[in-house]
């Protein structure tokens, strides 16, 4: 079998195995409280096989996948410390009593969605892992929570609601290139940007910023002046409308260069390894004396709201735009 990649190594290293960690303390709680160890083997080789695509940073994938184990013994700590839940507690310590032990499978799922269930041919909770990039493991917490309050109860499994992803029609904009095709917009994305976050995040968790803003929420400003300047958490967003104006910008005849009549500059972030953009600026500046062009608003505002979808938050001191809904691509 070949071995690990070596930052899937260092990730279970510093992810999984650390004794005081997030992932070993939280389980540790969980064995106190029910008087049962807990064992969880993970397959590596096969997590990794599954989600490789996923997670270009493959001890970010480690630390992904312990976060959603940490949420998941965080979702049962809750339901076995709940008074009122007695007689599903009881139910797991009757399941676990046999083997002596709480025994838990870590799985990928065959679709973006996560779940947990009771296995009773493996005497064990399976934990299936969305196949997808998580980017917040605490946005489990409701379906892991759910899911275990189901697992012993044939029909609240029936009750749990299925989001199906057939209900898709719109043109957008592809998440990944800012380039306009035909799009699909999901009424629920996996992790829904209206969710309130109840878990203080770890840095160690979160992928790089050239990815993480790649979900929503979308926010936008744009400030108006002697030149233009629109900020994006949403680096495609500037990159479809610089490509979008540039297309369709006029030479300015009255300069002998003949340069575009508006000077339209990307601005690279300060944050993130690949490239990402957070500054789009629109300006005369260079062809003042020449130009007879002028930088307007309306055209942008319409290309952020009719074309992109934002919506406007605020109009004080500055154009504030928001976008809840992801983009998602055929």
């Amino acid at each position: 079998m070949p071995s690990l990649p070596l930052k899937v190594q260092v990730g279970i290293r510093d992810h999984w195995n650390r004794e005081d960690g997030a992932l070993q303390t939280i389980l540790k709680s969980v064995q106190e409280l029910l008087g049962r160890d807990v064992s969880i083997e993970p397959e590596w080789q096969l997590l990794t096989a599954e989600l490789d695509t996923f997670y270009p940073d493959k001890g970010n994938l480690v630390a992904i996948v312990a976060g959603c184990v940490q949420v998941w013994a965080k979702s049962m700590m809750e339901l076995l410390d709940d008074e009122s839940l007695e007689k599903w507690t009881e139910l797991v310590l009757e399941k676990t009593l046999a083997p002596g032990r709480l025994r838990v499978f870590l799985e990928v799922g065959t679709s973006d969605k996560a779940a947990t269930s009771w296995s009773e041919r493996r005497g064990g909770f399976v934990v299936s892992l969305p196949k997808r990039q998580v980017f917040q493991p605490a946005e489990l917490f409701p379906v892991f929570r759910s899911g275990l309050l189901a697992c012993f109860d044939e029909e609240k499994k029936a009750e749990i609601p299925v989001r199906s992803a057939d209900d898709w029609a719109d043109v957008e904009m592809d998440t990944a290139t800012g380039k306009a095709q035909v799009v699909e917009q999901s009424s629920v994305s996996p992790s829904s940007s209206g969710a309130k976050v109840e878990f203080f995040p770890s840095v160690g968790s979160l992928p790089r910023p050239d990815q993480l803003f790649l979900k929503p929420p979308y926010h936008l400003t744009m400030t108006l002046g002697s030149e233009i300047e629109i900020q994006c958490s949403h680096s495609p967003t500037l990159q479809f409308l610089s490509d979008y104006l540039r297309r369709w910008c006029r030479v300015n005849h009255h300069d002998t260069t003949n340069p575009p009549a508006i000077q339209v500059t990307l601005h690279q972030s300060a944050f993130g390894l690949s490239e990402m953009f957070d500054r789009l600026v629109l300006s005369t500046e260079d062809t003042r004396y020449t130009n007879q062009f002028k930088v307007t608003s309306p055209v942008l505002i319409a290309l952020i709201e009719g074309v992109l979808g934002y919506e406007l938050v605020s109009s004080h001191g500055a154009w504030s735009f928001r976008r809840d809904a992801e983009y998602k691509s055929l």
